[in-house]
């Protein structure tokens, strides 16, 4: 009989675990606090806690420290607060989104987040992770109201994206490497970005940014571009090979660039419409670009002192009546260095008549250099311009260019 009882208390002890497991491992579709409170003895929870379209004021998710899924807060329209006191790991997606009353978040323990999204949070002005965010993969933060992200510092990423917030001034970013893309743009025209550690990234896009540092950036593996930046220098002198394109527009500060270290160039160069950008400089190095080069704006000079090997095509448009088209030609076209069969070159051109380089957004007029001058051949414009680029592109009108920049790029790719 005492046996049979111990059994008894062995089977109910057991079928008692597998209730508490099954407590602690399922998906939970949040309507009141009493569910986050069903789960709040569960240290490690698996499933998915979402709260979506809720009437709640305040909701505080107790007990968990690890959650094995997604944790997803989104479109709580009454929500000012929520708190998660002990949660230390999100290993699915963190997201809070689109919550227009949120003026508290309260994750104190958090240290890690496999995916990050913070968006639409119009008066949430503190964003804090005290016990420091430290491992995070991927990264999304999107029109909030907070100047800043405190406790935000992974050593690596995947990915980041920081756009659309007015409100940060200033963004420090702790990590070495960047595996992904890096987006940083259309947020407030005084942001300040700086990477101080970053030493590599596959892709990034900068706009709208008033200040940028990135000292130790060694490796771009694929394309990297810079619109409608108002800062007057572009320093990437750290850079030693770019892997697809460059892209340079749109800048109308923008009075020097300077990769003093790359070598090569995977893609295009494109540098176009930098208004104030008198010269195509700061590349003392740089010996091959493996797609088109194509530049346009109002410069006097260019100085590529190594370019040996374009396996693209070329295309120069410049406001300046003191651009030396046919001594260009002759150093580039007329002794290989250019692969490609496109090539054209054009002086002395009005601004307005100038077509968009390579990934350059439309708009905005293009100015800065010298118009007219003792080497002026005409009013409309010198040119000297091969007959295939003529007969592609007679006026150099905006179809034609990028039609004959496409086979560039194709012939480069081809090369390669």
């Amino acid at each position: 009989m005492t046996n049979l009882t111990a059994l008894i208390a062995i089977l109910a002890s057991l079928a008692a675990l597998g209730q508490a497991a099954d407590s602690c491992s399922k998906d939970v579709k949040v309507s009141s606090q009493g569910d986050l409170d069903a789960i709040k003895s569960c240290k490690e929870y698996k499933g998915t806690i979402t709260i979506d379209n809720t009437p709640l004021e305040q909701l505080r998710l107790e007990g968990v420290q690890t959650l094995q899924g997604d944790l997803l807060v989104q479109k709580n329209e009454a929500l000012r607060s929520f708190s998660a006191p002990q949660l230390q790991a999100v290993q699915g997606h963190l997201k809070i989104h689109t919550q227009v009353q949120m003026n508290k978040l309260d994750m104190p323990a958090l240290t890690e987040a496999k995916q990050l999204t913070l968006a639409v949070l119009p008066v949430l002005e503190h964003i804090q992770f005290p016990a420091k965010l430290t491992k995070v993969e991927d990264v999304r933060i999107e029109d909030i109201r907070a100047s800043g992200i405190d406790g935000f510092e992974p050593a690596s990423l995947n990915s980041l994206t920081l756009t659309e917030n007015s409100y940060i001034k200033s963004f420090k970013l702790s990590v070495q490497e960047l595996l992904g893309s890096l987006y940083v743009t259309a947020n407030g025209h005084d942001l300040a970005f700086e990477a101080p550690e970053l030493t590599s990234v596959q892709n990034a896009t900068f706009r709208d940014l008033a200040s940028l540092s990135m000292p130790k950036l060694t490796q771009v593996s694929s394309d990297i571009s810079f619109h409608q930046n108002a800062f007057d220098k572009l320093n990437l002198d750290s850079v030693q090979l770019i892997g697809g394109t460059l892209s340079i527009a749109n800048n109308d500060k923008l009075t020097e660039t300077s990769l003093k270290s790359v070598e090569r160039i995977g893609g295009a160069l494109s540098i176009g419409n930098n208004t104030q950008l008198t010269a195509i400089s700061g590349f003392p190095k740089l010996s091959e670009v493996d797609g088109t080069v194509d530049v346009a704006g109002g410069f006097d000079q260019y100085e590529l002192p190594q370019l040996q090997d374009v396996r693209g095509g070329m295309r120069i448009q410049t406001t300046s009546s003191r651009f030396p088209c046919p001594d260009t030609e002759k150093k580039l076209k007329m002794t290989n260095v250019v692969k490609g069969s496109i090539w054209s070159c054009q002086s002395s051109m009005n601004a307005n008549d100038l077509s968009p380089t390579v990934g350059q957004p439309k708009g905005g007029s293009i100015s800065g250099g010298s118009n007219g001058g003792p080497n002026s051949n005409n009013s409309k414009g010198s040119s000297n311009t091969n007959q295939s680029a003529l007969s592609s592109a007679s006026s150099l009108s905006a179809h034609g260019s990028w039609l004959a920049l496409a086979a560039g790029i194709a012939f480069a790719a081809v090369s390669m």
